[in-house]
């Protein structure tokens, strides 16, 4: 009886050959192929991460410093480890050569944990052993001088010290950032425009200088701030990354008009206006209704005249009969305030605002307006009037009587807009109202060579969508709100209490990065827990937190023992010979301990072998069933040749 060849010896190492050979062909073609199956696209860059990596003009080294070695029992850093290994991947793929990804594991004691020290990386006690886990990345821009080493060669060196599971939603933007922040020559460039002493002034009333606020003064150490005055007739993209306004008096038309079209070319702003500002030297002062005509053009409307009182959030002060009392205009905010889903407010706690206005949509506007901060249900506007000259905060709660609305008091304003100055350029009063004819003729030659010297084209729309935030309270950058200044040593000591400073530096961090940067938003959580996994791991950590209970009582017991075995030997203070009973009992109490240890252990060590059995498992399903059906098909398809002939 003849043999068909498929079934023959030599047949089977062929179609052996043949699979395997195909698998190598196939995972080298579609090397470069990516199909991510995550819930929320995980593994996907988002198309900021692109353009910034795209943008690179000179090579870019990754190092990526994970303790491998040290963390073999621990199964979610490993997992999480991992993540980050594969987006940084994804982002040396996307870089189409210019980023080089290392992957190091400096075990202790060894020259790798020397380079990371080196680099500045910070070593994390982990689980209960107390082990040390470097888990941080580095990233250096610019050629590489022969013959140096990475980490003592003069390049632009940015660091994550630790990636920390909390920030695992916005862990792209993270990276995107270190490589955006890395690849820059100079500190983001800041434009300021006030109407307040942020940086200082001198207090009329007290005759002495004030203090700069503390939350300006942070910002002014990370990045190149500059003041810009209420007249400036042009504000530059090219000269500023972010232009931040903190309550402005008596801005100029022509300010105004700078103002829009610095936004409408695409430049990032910020603004804090207040219905009411309590910290002003000259008496509060109201919001101005100017800003509101840039407001307005970009599809929301910011209140003048009335705040928000909240009675659900609504903080203690003291009154005159000196019986604390709820102030319906100084809220607390806490993390149900806040749009979790945002950099910028997603890892605060507690914020705290005074006299807040709030935010609201106009009609048929063209922008998308996000909420950052809002109320809660119990709130309701509040004249901005009843605040002059109020003795008694108290009073505020006369006829207060909640609307059920949430209202907005900061929000990110995003989309494509129109110019609040469709006319163009407007012209300061008076310009071509002389009465003489000399006047006139000056007047025209100033207006021409004023003129000329102006652009004589503007924009009258947005050249892409613009991204702006408004802030509807300047109380919230005061410093009564969120921190103390104490004096040690000669030196300024910062206190906080709240998280008004972080709210501040993360905006001005994430407006004065590009607009790839701030694309970039928060996805879903890494972490999909197996249940299976979960449910092991439960059984074993209450197995083992048993034992670990087993230990402590018999601890205590011994203990007890030996105190009652001390008080029988007397009051001799000198003697500090044990009995031999004592002896005996320390001698038992050490093998108890050294043997209760070893069932720990032992616990925890089939934990991890019930563990890595099951991932063995998944990998062999995973790696081995698609050469299985394969090869089944190939044989299915000869069968099947061979009865038809």
């Amino acid at each position: 009886m003849r043999v068909s060849k498929w079934f023959s010896g030599a047949g089977l190492v062929v179609l052996a050959l043949v699979v395997l050979f195909s698998t190598l062909l196939t995972d080298w073609v579609f090397k470069s192929a990516r199909v991510d199956l995550t819930e929320g696209g995980l593994y996907t860059l988002s198309q900021g991460s692109k353009n910034i990596v795209k943008d690179l003009e000179q090579p870019l080294d990754l190092y990526f410093f994970f303790s491998n070695t040290t963390t073999k029992d621990a199964l979610a850093w490993r997992n999480y480890a991992k993540q980050v290994r594969e987006l940084l991947e994804e982002f040396e793929l996307a870089s189409n050569g210019k980023i080089k990804l290392t992957v190091i594991d400096p075990e202790p004691f060894s020259e790798d944990e020397d380079r990371a020290a080196a680099f500045g990386l910070q070593a994390a006690p982990i689980g209960n052993a107390g082990d040390t886990v470097y888990f941080g990345l580095v990233a250096q821009y610019g050629e590489l001088k022969e013959g140096a080493a990475p980490e003592e060669n003069e390049r632009s060196t940015l660091q994550i010290p630790f990636f920390k599971p909390d920030r695992q939603e916005f862990l792209e933007y993270d990276i995107a950032k270190m490589i955006y922040q890395v690849s820059q020559e100079h500190k983001p460039r800041v434009g300021l425009i006030a109407g307040l002493d942020v940086e200082g002034g001198f207090n009329m009333m007290m005759r002495q200088p004030t203090q700069p606020w503390f939350s300006v003064e942070q910002i002014k150490q990370l990045f190149d701030v500059k003041t810009i005055g209420n007249d400036e007739e042009e504000i530059s993209t090219d000269d500023y990354d972010l232009l931040v306004v903190i309550h402005p008096k008596g801005l100029s038309q022509q300010t105004l008009f700078a103002i829009d079209q610095f936004v409408l070319r695409g430049g990032h702003a910020m603004f804090f206006v207040d219905p009411y500002a309590e910290l002003d030297q000259m008496g509060a002062s109201k919001a101005s209704d100017d800003l509101n005509k840039l407001f307005n053009a970009w599809g929301v409307s910011v209140s003048t005249t009335e705040f928000v009182g909240d009675a659900q959030l609504a903080l203690q002060v003291g009154s005159p009969s000196g019986q604390p009392v709820r102030h319906l205009g100084i809220l607390q905010l806490t993390d149900q305030n806040m749009a979790r889903d945002n950099q910028v407010v997603s890892q605060l706690e507690t914020l705290h605002v005074a006299s807040a206005g709030f935010i609201t949509p106009v009609e048929k506007a063209t922008t998308e307006v996000i909420s950052l901060l809002r109320t809660s249900q119990y709130a309701m506007p509040i004249p901005a009037s009843k605040l002059d000259m109020m003795q008694d905060p108290s009073g505020l709660a006369i006829g207060f009587k909640p609307t059920g609305e949430e209202y907005v008091l900061a929000a990110t304003v995003r989309g494509q807009v129109k110019s609040a100055f469709p006319e163009g350029v407007p012209v300061s009063e008076g310009e071509d109202s002389a009465t003489d004819n000399e006047a006139q003729s000056d007047t025209a030659s100033e207006n021409t060579a004023e003129a000329e010297s102006k652009p004589a084209e503007y924009l009258k729309q947005s050249q892409q969508p613009i991204n702006v935030m408004i802030v509807a309270d300047t109380d919230i950058l005061t410093d009564r709100l969120w921190v103390q200044i104490r004096q040690f040593f000669g030196q300024n000591v910062a206190a906080p209490f709240a998280d008004n400073g972080d709210f501040f530096f993360n905006a001005v961090d994430t407006l004065s990065g590009s607009a790839d940067l701030v694309s970039i938003r928060g996805q879903g959580r890494y972490f999909r827990p197996f249940t299976v996994v979960k449910e092991m791991q439960r059984e074993a950590e209450e197995r083992f937190r048993n034992v670990e209970q087993d230990l402590q009582n018999q601890l205590q017991a011994v203990e007890q023992k030996l105190m009652e075995l001390q008080s029988q030997q007397g009051d001799d203070a000198t003697s500090i010979t044990l009995t031999p009973e004592v002896e005996a009992q320390l001698m038992q109490f050490q093998r108890e301990k050294l043997d209760i240890r070893k069932k720990l252990r032992n616990v925890q060590h089939q934990l991890n072998k019930d563990i890595e059995q099951l991932d063995f498992n998944l990998k062999l399903i995973n790696i081995a069933m698609v050469p299985l059906i394969l090869t089944l098909l190939l044989i299915g398809v000869a069968l099947i040749r061979r009865r038809s002939h």
